[in-house]
């Protein structure tokens, strides 16, 4: 049964709790906006609990709890505690841009795969990981990943693949779509790896060796 199918009841059935804590949800009737001020304060202590714990053994009760607000007004923005802790993922302070303007294709995908890995190395590695294995009992979840992390990315590396054959950077029979596919999975299984698994050495070569493959 999938996460947001076990979730579900919660967001019909308020308790005395969440009556209590909903006070800040930014609400006094139909159609009025929600409080930004509770929506901050549940990514913040959603990124306060992930440094902590893994996203496995965390849950939209203890979420709400500590952020001090209802589980319905979590319910209100999210579906789940993976769309949670996505949001609280990109939403963080200095969060990098995708790709800085760029002279050349090759310098272009560099400066790309260099800001991915260091938005992945550490906790943030982490959190993904976290975010694909919830993926295991609920589909809906890679779909988000998808959506909201993957897919710009994938855009620019396809606009950049194609920029490359076309000015004979690459070479013009390369398949883009398994080229993305090269650059892309030794990242996410460098992720899957573990704590250790994007090390210094990785970070410093990959980006650079991964050319080789566009190129050869």
């Amino acid at each position: 049964m999938s996460r947001l199918s076990t979730a579900a009841p919660d967001f019909y059935e308020n308790t005395a709790d969440d009556i209590a804590n909903d006070h800040d949800d930014g609400r006094t009737g139909a159609g009025r906006p929600r409080s930004e001020k509770s929506r901050r304060a549940i990514l913040e202590t959603t990124r306060r609990l992930l440094t902590r714990a893994p996203l496995q053994t965390i849950s939209i009760e203890g979420i709400a709890k500590k952020a001090g607000v209802g589980k319905t007004t979590i319910y209100r923005w999210w579906s789940s505690k993976a769309a949670v802790a996505m949001d609280a993922f990109l939403e963080q302070p200095g969060a990098p841009t995708i790709l800085p303007a760029s002279a050349t294709a090759s310098v272009a995908i560099t400066r790309l795969m260099e800001g991915l890995i260091r938005q992945l190395r550490g906790q943030n590695g982490r959190i993904i990981a976290g975010i694909i294995a919830e993926s295991q009992a609920d589909e809906t979840v890679l779909d988000l990943l998808y959506e909201k992390f993957l897919k710009e990315r994938v855009e620019t590396l396809q606009t950049i693949i194609e920029a490359g054959k076309k000015n004979g950077e690459f070479r013009a029979g390369l398949d883009t779509t398994i080229a993305i596919d090269m650059l892309l999975g030794p990242v996410f299984l460098r992720v899957l790896s573990g704590e250790h698994g994007i090390d210094n050495a990785f970070a410093e070569n990959y980006p650079a060796q991964a050319l080789f493959a566009l190129t050869a």
